[in-house]
């Protein structure tokens, strides 16, 4: 065999391993159709989750915190002078007896108001409180889950969305929290003489189906949109006014574990 045939020999066997290796290790190239659906998978595997906007209380919030202060020092010269204490010996006789055990051994709270209703719609009567912290020297929401057994402080462990924020008529003067002590407040020379306040007055803390009841306009005040009329009962409903009928009123979102402010009137009395 001469060089001109070996060389042309080694040159046929090259190319026959060439083609045997890409015939054995083909090249995967996703189709256009089978990329659109891999892109699609992994849509659906994590869809795109909208959390609501939570509120803060107004005593927790770092940014409020000088106004949060200037009111803390104005309840603290009403409890000083009794007139919360005289309130809660007043209401706590009235509770049932595992309710009256929870302020008994939270030494720190006076009662200033309560009322009760399917608040947490699990058809059970569920209890709400307005109360003084004397150690945070604040209002507090505290709420009973009669189902759950559980006593709940609103804005620290369960929270609230303020549907409102994208409603044209949206207003507020701070968290309910903050407006019920201001409204407190306002009311110190009536809480003196009258050893009440506008709270207990009328039954104006109260769960109610808004829907039906006359106090509440729905034209008039801000109602968010799309909220639906059969889902306004059991809302809790907090005045924020002594003088004019000024409503707040919450529902709880079951699914969302959280309260909805949904509704507020100021100055429709």
């Amino acid at each position: 065999m001469n060089l001109q045939s070996i060389f042309l020999y080694f040159l046929l066997f090259g190319f026959a391993s060439c083609q045997q290796t890409t015939q054995s290790n083909p090249q995967n190239i996703p189709t256009k159709d089978s990329a659109v659906n891999d892109q699609n998978q992994q849509v659906a595997e994590s869809p795109r989750t909208v959390k609501p906007l939570l509120d803060t209380s107004i005593y927790a919030n770092p940014r409020t915190e000088e106004t949060a202060n200037q009111q803390r020092q104005q309840l603290v010269k009403l409890a000083d002078e009794g007139l919360f204490e005289k309130l809660h010996l007043k209401l706590l006789k009235d509770l049932v007896e595992n309710q009256k055990k929870y302020f008994e051994s939270h030494t720190n709270l006076d009662l200033l108001a309560y009322t009760s209703g399917d608040i947490f719609s699990n058809k059970e009567n569920d209890f709400a409180y307005v109360a003084y912290n004397k150690e945070k020297y604040q209002i507090e929401i505290i709420l009973f889950d009669q189902k759950n057994k559980r006593f709940k402080i609103l804005y620290r462990d369960v929270h609230v969305s303020n549907l409102l924020r994208q409603s044209d008529c949206y207003y507020t003067n701070g968290t309910i929290d903050y407006s019920i002590a201001a409204e407190l407040i306002y009311q110190e020379d009536y809480i003196r003489s009258s050893h009440s306040n506008y709270l207990i007055d009328d039954k104006a803390f109260s769960v109610e189906n808004i829907a039906t009841n006359h106090i509440f306009d729905l034209k008039q005040g801000c109602l968010s949109k799309d909220f639906p009329t059969k889902a306004m009962a059991n809302s809790l409903c907090i005045p924020t006014s002594s003088v004019y009928a000024n409503y707040q009123c919450l529902k709880y979102n079951k699914t969302k574990e959280l309260f909805e402010i949904y509704f507020t009137q100021e100055f429709a009395d």
